[in-house]
């Protein structure tokens, strides 16, 4: 059961069952680290009873490599190529290295064109006379040349019983033209049930905890009190815990690799402001400046999102950032 998604849910049930009638559907599913995106992937996985399910990813190590994830998204489908047009199947073969080239770079005469039609060729004809779902996460990860293919397929789906799911972050995979699904966090009381029913045993003043730490964020709902719990599996009842809690190593890598990405001086502003609990900006900055920070540092870690700087006050977009912020991930 996901808590809180009836809406989610529902829109992917409505696609499904206009796959099942023969009508395409594309919608791209955004959200921050933990939200729930690849839950949701997962429920349409189960909710496609009878439909092929195919199945890819972005992987961040591959992103750098022409058509990685496509290969992966396409792989089952690979033996039906001789059913493309043959100008189809010569592109899509020579971009996967099938035909004694190693990819696009080393043919200069495959056209990028040609592949992303024979992707959507490929999945008309995997789809038959049925249906088909194909499931992309973490699409941010994308290699470039993957994600034009998927685009360019993606934008001409009409009538072939297809449903492409594609789930990514707020600041990556630029998709114009696709319909698109925000994944805000979950409600209290969806929250409160989720964690009713994943840490029945937790004790409520550490369950408060938790609430608050997580924000609605359903992976460090599920993760916090696995953080928490001892060697021998019991969770720590203790409330005299560091603040914030201890991130989980998922959510803590997530979080991590968007602090990684700013100069310098803006991780500096943004651990200042971590250690600050009170969200003082006049604090802050004064603090910063003691430690050789520019104030234009305070603007681009504005600019990065993960926190919001108004006249008077510093806010960390979600607790789990600031936490992000501090190495040891506790307050210092």
């Amino acid at each position: 059961m996901l808590h809180g998604r009836s809406a989610e849910t529902a829109r992917i049930d409505e696609l499904i069952a206009a796959a099942r009638e023969g009508r395409s559907g594309v919608l791209v599913i955004r959200g921050e680290p933990g939200v729930g995106k690849t839950a949701l992937l997962d429920y349409a996985a189960g909710a496609a009873a009878g439909i092929r399910v195919l199945r890819g990813n972005g992987i961040e190590s591959e992103a750098e490599l022409p058509f990685a994830a496509l290969h992966l998204l396409l792989r089952p489908g690979l033996g039906r190529l001789d059913v493309l047009p043959p100008p189809q199947a010569r592109a899509l073969r020579s971009a996967f290295g099938l035909s004694g080239a190693f990819g696009l770079a080393a043919t200069p005469g495959a056209d990028r064109f040609l592949i992303g039609l024979a992707a959507l060729s490929l999945l008309s004809e995997l789809a038959g006379d049925g249906a088909l779902l194909g499931l992309i996460d973490d699409a941010h990860w994308l290699d470039q040349a993957s994600a034009d293919a998927l685009l360019f397929a993606a934008r001409r789906l009409g009538s072939e019983g297809v449903v492409l799911l594609v789930a990514a972050r707020e600041d990556g995979f630029d998709a114009p033209g696709l319909p698109e699904l925000p994944l805000g966090r979950l409600g209290r009381d969806a929250s409160r049930a989720l964690l009713a029913e994943r840490a029945h045993g937790l004790p409520p003043g550490l369950a408060d905890r938790v609430l608050a730490e997580a924000d609605g964020n359903p992976l460090a709902l599920l993760e916090l009190p696995a953080a928490l719990s001892g060697a021998s599996g019991v969770l720590a009842a203790s409330l005299e815990l560091p603040a914030p809690l201890p991130l989980p190593r998922r959510l803590q890598q997530a979080h991590y690799r968007q602090v990684a990405a700013l100069p310098g001086p803006a991780r500096t502003f943004l651990l200042v402001a971590a250690a600050e609990e009170t969200g003082d900006l006049g604090l802050v900055r004064r603090a910063a400046r003691a430690l050789g920070v520019p104030s234009a540092a305070s603007g681009a870690a504005e600019r990065s999102g993960l926190i919001v700087v108004d006249a008077q006050a510093v806010a960390f977009r979600h607790p789990l950032v600031r936490a992000a912020a501090i190495p040891t991930g506790g307050a210092t």
